[in-house]
């Protein structure tokens, strides 16, 4: 019997029942993130006790992984300074799923969400009836596909950066690339090269720079998922 091999396995978009339970949970797990450092103030602790008990009565819990159980279960002020910062990074991943169930726009590629206008979008902590659990519905898998190809693109981009800085004629060479798919038609073009906000992207601000990397590989993360890449959401890979 021939060996199966993973490029031969043709990717299995998420249903837009589990879109919808997945953006839930990623509210969720920001929120916990967001409010680590509010262990002091009043309703604090509480509130992270509501929110297991509200995922499952709004039934996403089927799509909590054990790890974001764990993290939401932990009282506040005992998660460590990554696991909080991770934490408050899912909200960009968030941000593409309230995007893909018409829920909310996405912000530019280099401005970060606010989560939580994102999450009351979808009615966080709020009953069934008030989520997209209750109507899920997703846009056209065409308009996710050109917006997972952009975010590629550009997350390829900012990590050439790393290991080859200075400008260059990224247009001639996405126009010579034999993988992909790529595209450009909804970036920024400064002296064909990629620019975020104005800026041609090897004179960005080192800071702006982390900051529209670390957004933009939330967003892959997410995109990636949607295309199906891989069913565990914290197995899904961006590589470029």
């Amino acid at each position: 019997m021939e060996e199966i091999q993973d490029d031969d396995i043709e990717p299995v978009p998420p249903t837009a029942e589990r879109v919808a339970a997945r953006a839930m949970v990623l509210s969720a797990v920001s929120c916990r993130g967001a409010i680590e450092t509010d262990a002091e103030k009043p309703g604090a602790e509480e509130l992270r006790k509501r929110i297991l008990p509200w995922i499952e009565r709004i039934g996403a819990a089927s799509e909590l992984e054990r790890a974001e159980t764990s993290l939401i279960a932990t009282p506040l002020g005992m998660l460590d300074q990554k696991a909080r910062f991770n934490a408050s990074w899912q909200s960009e991943g968030m941000a593409v799923l309230a995007w893909a169930l018409h829920c909310a726009e996405l912000p530019p590629v280099h401005v970060q969400c606010e989560p939580a206008d994102t999450a009351n979008a979808m009615g966080f902590l709020e009953d069934r009836e008030n989520t997209p659990l209750h109507d899920p519905r997703l846009r056209d898998i065409a308009e996710i596909e050109k917006w997972a190809d952009m975010y590629l693109t550009l997350h390829w981009r900012l990590r050439l950066l790393e290991s080859d800085p200075g400008p260059k004629d990224f247009v001639s060479c996405v126009a010579r690339c034999n993988w992909g798919p790529l595209r450009l038609d909804e970036l920024e073009l400064v002296d064909n090269d990629i620019a975020i906000d104005g800026v041609r992207i090897d004179k960005l601000d080192y800071n702006k720079y982390r900051q529209t990397l670390s957004i933009v590989q939330e967003r892959h993360q997410a995109f990636n998922w949607l295309l199906g890449l891989d069913p565990v959401y914290s197995a899904v890979t961006t590589d470029t």
